[in-house]
């Protein structure tokens, strides 16, 4: 089985209770670090700017950046039908916000539609990093803020067995108990297999988007990179 179809089955099959897993994985951080990067990206939006949020699942990220930028308007893309049905409860009314099922490796919006775009905890799921990340620059504006949070290995190697005995046995159990302890060992198994936040600067640099920021969190098994599409023409 392809990565693109087996990673659609795992969050089909994890989305209704995906929010309460990751509050357990994470101990409650991972909404600490999202909101981190809101506010950095908040700042680059303009009044009234249009965000993308890339992979939105449930839309936490996007409720995030509504809070810190009311103003704004969202359009958050996700491929899981099931994730898109919980957002859709989340945001019942808001016009802020428009839900649209895609994939992010080719999204239905045209060229420089948006002025920031985020992908939070999602890149490292996509069948294609560079294609996800070919596409978040064709959809930014130049000047456009781009925000990537995601899990990694952390680089201490000290810090590593302990983070590997986590993430391969207690977070899958955590996350899902026995009846979902595959699906959530496959998150376990995407951040081994995911690249270092160096490769991923240098990945975004090859996009025409340069990194400006980069913060991490527990000893580097999350970080969000802060990046800004430069002003020449994307080709």
């Amino acid at each position: 089985m392809e990565k693109e179809e087996y990673v659609y089955k795992v969050f089909q099959s994890i989305a209704k209770g995906y929010d309460g897993a990751n509050l357990r994985i994470s101990l409650g951080l991972h909404m600490i670090w999202k909101k981190r990067a809101a506010e950095m990206l908040s700042r680059s939006l303009p009044q009234g700017g249009r965000l993308l949020d890339i992979c939105c699942g449930t839309g936490d990220m996007t409720e995030l950046m509504l809070r810190s930028r009311p103003d704004i308007v969202v359009t958050a893309l996700d491929f899981s039908p099931e994730m898109l049905s919980l957002a859709e409860r989340r945001f019942a009314g808001d016009r802020r916000v428009k839900l649209v099922r895609g994939n992010a490796l080719n999204m239905p919006f045209e060229r420089e539609s948006f002025d920031a775009a985020v992908i939070s905890f999602g890149l490292r799921n996509t069948a294609d990093y560079t294609a996800a990340l070919r596409e978040a620059a064709r959809v930014l504006k130049a000047g456009g803020g781009f925000c990537c949070v995601d899990s990694f290995l952390p680089e201490c190697s000290l810090v590593r067995p302990f983070y590997n005995l986590y993430f391969s046995l207690l977070m899958p159990l955590l996350g899902g108990g026995i009846k979902k302890f595959g699906e959530y060992r496959w998150l376990s198994k995407s951040t081994k297999a995911f690249v270092s936040p160096e490769q991923l600067k240098d990945m975004l640099a090859g996009q025409n988007m340069q990194p400006k920021v980069e913060k991490s969190f527990m000893f580097g098994s999350c970080e969000f990179i802060y990046a800004i599409k430069c002003e020449e023409a994307f080709l």
